[in-house]
């Protein structure tokens, strides 16, 4: 890993070193012995030692370089070589990594986002409801990337794929247009989109969004007369076993294809069978009973002049 000196932040017998010039190796060794001196510039040499457990923090070669030339970047060099082969020739791979960074940082500008990304990424392909059913070729669903369940819950309730992340993107900038940070999506770029996002998509395609009410019994709930349903429920992160600390919310959608309602969530890996109109009230039931769970009927715009998504008991 190379960066200008003022981009480390060394402890122990590395703190003392000084660049003699342009270009300094400041330590070349095993990471177990570089990772209690440069705990904040030794991350991607650790995740090596731990991605090749027959190596080891012992024998994976850490080197640190101090590089006055490199006052805005991160420079991060893997190589990687396997045993002599027949003809006497190794395996190798080698990847070069160019992080811009403000001078004297010690995280680059894109770590964040790229972390994020990560983890987003990590918990949305683990999840998968108890229950979910080989997809049925009928029923159109789309699997969950990023934050974009607001893009996929359209289109999975609308049953085609009719948005996309910068479809989604233009239509924030029409509800915001003078907003330097806009407020109805996520500032790292990777989706989370509000209801009015949502509202604003169906519009388009002259539909409208009717909030239900959850002080209503769900029996006066005129389903045949409702398209689709998107919930917004809270949804908790975890990293594969490890559930951490941390809460989002997320849009769901609901939707009967040829007499059967399905559960089209985009974190899961196939739609999941609700049934009937029993079926579908019963799962309305559960998630309003546990708080904080939103309900959109999405409706004709005849439907909803009329109010006849709504039915006496």
């Amino acid at each position: 890993m190379a960066t200008h000196p003022d981009g480390f932040r060394l402890e122990g017998p590395l703190a003392t070193m000084r660049s003699t010039g342009p270009r300094a190796v400041l330590y070349e060794g095993p990471v177990r012995g570089l990772c209690p001196h440069a705990p904040r510039n030794s991350n991607t040499m650790a995740a090596a030692a731990l991605a090749a457990p027959s190596l080891g923090f012992d024998r994976v070669i850490g080197v640190l370089v101090a590089d006055f030339s490199l006052k805005n970047m991160h420079v991060v060099d893997v190589e990687l070589s396997g045993p002599p082969g027949p003809t006497g020739q190794s395996f190798a791979v080698h990847t070069h990594r160019e992080n811009p960074a403000e001078p004297g940082a010690v995280t680059g500008s894109a770590t964040v986002t790229t972390f994020w990304r990560s983890l987003v990424g990590a918990e949305d392909g683990m999840s998968q409801a108890p229950g979910a059913q080989p997809s049925p070729p009928s029923v159109y669903h789309e699997r969950q990337r990023l934050e974009l369940c607001a893009v996929h819950a359209l289109n999975n309730v609308l049953q085609q794929q009719l948005f996309s992340q910068e479809a989604a993107d233009e239509i924030c900038k029409r509800l915001a247009p003078d907003s330097r940070l806009n407020p109805h999506r996520s500032l790292l770029g990777t989706g989370n989109y509000d209801v009015n996002v949502i509202m604003a998509a169906l519009q388009g395609q002259g539909l409208a969004a009717v909030w239900w009410d959850r002080r209503r019994p769900l029996s006066q709930l005129a389903l045949p007369r409702v398209l689709g349903l998107i919930l917004n429920l809270p949804s908790p992160v975890s990293l594969g076993l490890l559930s951490l600390p941390l809460r989002r919310r997320h849009w769901v959608a609901l939707r009967q294809v040829d007499g059967v309602y399905y559960n089209l969530d985009s974190k899961l890996r196939a739609p999941e069978v609700l049934g009937d109109e029993d079926g579908v009230r019963a799962f309305l039931a559960a998630a309003l009973a546990q708080g904080l769970c939103e309900v959109l009927l999405v409706v004709t715009k005849e439907v909803e002049e009329q109010g006849s998504w709504l039915q006496a008991d």
